[in-house]
């Protein structure tokens, strides 16, 4: 009897003129947004590449090592392959960062400096597209699942043929979801034969254990919004009222929720602007500028050579002095700006827990926050990004001031040796592994099963104790 029930659930499901608009729609937004995707990333991809040799070739034509210190080295941030189907805060957040002897590196170039346009619209990629319009679709499968076949009689039909309430409402649960996840799956396989053919695109075996997350984490975001169609449809006795009360939450669950999460974080936890923290930095450095001028004069009046005195040995210990005191003086620098920089981030950093926690509460954010961890377009991978550039900087810093002081010519009035850049330390970073992006997803995996079971058990319940008349 069940499978029956199910059989039935699907055939006239499938067979409806609302199927066929939810599958053409569907497949055409999917398909769409999975090949945008993946040229986007070939796209950026050859950009990267262009930007680090184009990086490599501006250095190497530094007429001396004073020169490449004060213009720094830019050290982009490579494009995350599964951007095409989650594309994360990546387009939002910059893209390169310059790291030199002075300045405290920060990420920019985002996609929506170059063109503010992408900032008006958004990203197309498949996470939007699941968040916003399959869930609208699962409201439409289910928003009369009960309620539109009492008022059409149905209900009460085939109740009196003495079918059990309970195999009712499972054939309709298992049928209505399959019927709803067709739409779905088959565009899907589609989107993974073109990942598998395009020639730009190389996935890992670790690339597709997230992808394949990814499609799970979708399946339970619809599977919140089946149940919870199922749920309404059970507990009203109108299929209108049943539509308004599902599009009134999800307006809720999917805009109100998430922007109001965040707008409380920065009432409850407020942080300084960028502006602030950066001119508490250019005036510490301009202090420690205008002691370092008299320092070095001062030394050069005490250690002067008298006359007939060795020149060379002066050269070398002026050298050595320079050197260090250098160091010395990048060393206040960094650590200044480090002390500033923490404070900063771990506010900015309690703030955004704040938001995202307080989010989490609707499935449309804990879709986003797990997509984005699984795909490494998140804010936890760009942080991690960014401090390791911030890592790297007291480590080119001591090779190009050991550079700049080794080649000083006094002779000659200037720093005039040719750059070599092959004892140049290198930027190093490693993705996330995918059990750390695992990890992060699972708060928000229990928080879509919790929700999933709350609601159709509801639905169950209300069912077994519906009036069919």
């Amino acid at each position: 009897m069940l499978k029956d029930i199910i059989r039935k659930e699907i055939v006239e499901t499938i067979t409806s003129p609302k199927f066929v608009f939810t599958f053409l729609l569907c497949a055409v937004l999917i398909l769409l947004s999975v090949y945008t995707g993946i040229t986007n990333y070939s796209s950026e991809r050859k950009e990267f590449n262009a930007a680090v040799a184009l990086n490599k070739k501006n250095l190497e034509s530094q007429p001396s090592y004073q020169a490449l210190a004060g213009l720094g080295t830019k050290i982009n941030r490579p494009p995350q392959v599964l951007s095409a189907i989650a594309s994360g805060v990546d387009e939002a957040v910059g893209r390169v960062a310059t790291v030199n002897v002075a300045y405290d590196p920060n990420l920019v170039d985002s996609k929506y400096e170059s063109n503010p346009v992408f900032s008006v619209f958004g990203a197309l990629d498949l996470t939007f597209i699941v968040k916003i319009v399959l869930s609208l679709f699962a409201i439409l499968f289910t928003y009369d699942a009960i309620v539109g076949e009492k008022e059409r009689g149905t209900l009460k039909l085939t109740l009196s043929n003495k079918v059990p309430r309970d195999r009712l409402i499972l054939g309709k649960v298992i049928g209505g979801y399959i019927s709803l996840l067709i739409p779905l799956i088959i565009p899907l396989i589609l989107s993974l034969l073109i990942l598998m053919v395009y020639p730009d695109i190389h996935l890992t075996g670790g690339d597709w254990g997230r992808l394949l997350l990814m499609f799970l984490v979708f399946f339970l975001y619809l599977s919140v919004f089946f149940t919870l169609g199922l749920f309404v449809s059970a507990r009203t006795n109108k299929s209108s009222t049943s539509f308004l009360i599902l599009l009134f939450i999800w307006v809720v669950f999917v805009t109100v929720i998430p922007k109001v999460s965040v707008m409380a974080a920065a009432q409850i936890k407020p942080i300084p602007s960028v502006h602030e923290i950066t001119s508490k930095k250019d005036a510490f450095l301009q202090q420690v500028q205008g002691g370092a001028q008299k320092k070095v004069m001062d030394w050069v009046k005490e250690n002067s050579p008298k006359p007939g005195e060795d020149q060379k040995a002066f050269q070398d210990k002026f050298k050595k002095f320079l050197e260090d005191y250098q160091q010395d003086l990048t060393s206040q620098i960094d650590a200044n700006n480090a002390a500033l920089e923490r404070d900063y981030q771990a506010k900015k950093r309690a703030q955004q827990n704040l938001a995202i926690n307080l989010s989490r509460i609707s499935p449309a954010s804990a879709l986003t926050f797990s997509t984005m961890s699984l795909a490494r377009t998140g804010l936890d991978e760009n942080q991690r990004f960014l401090d390791s550039i911030r890592a790297y900087k007291p480590i080119f810093t001591k090779w190009a001031n050991a550079k700049m002081m080794s080649n000083i010519d006094f002779t000659g009035g200037g720093a005039t040796a040719k750059v070599v850049l092959d004892d140049m330390p290198l930027h190093s970073f490693e993705n996330e592994s995918l059990s750390k992006s695992l990890a992060r997803t699972i708060p928000d995996v229990v928080l879509m099963a919790v929700l999933i079971i709350v609601f159709f058990v509801g639905a169950y319940v209300s069912f077994l104790k519906y009036d069919v008349r």
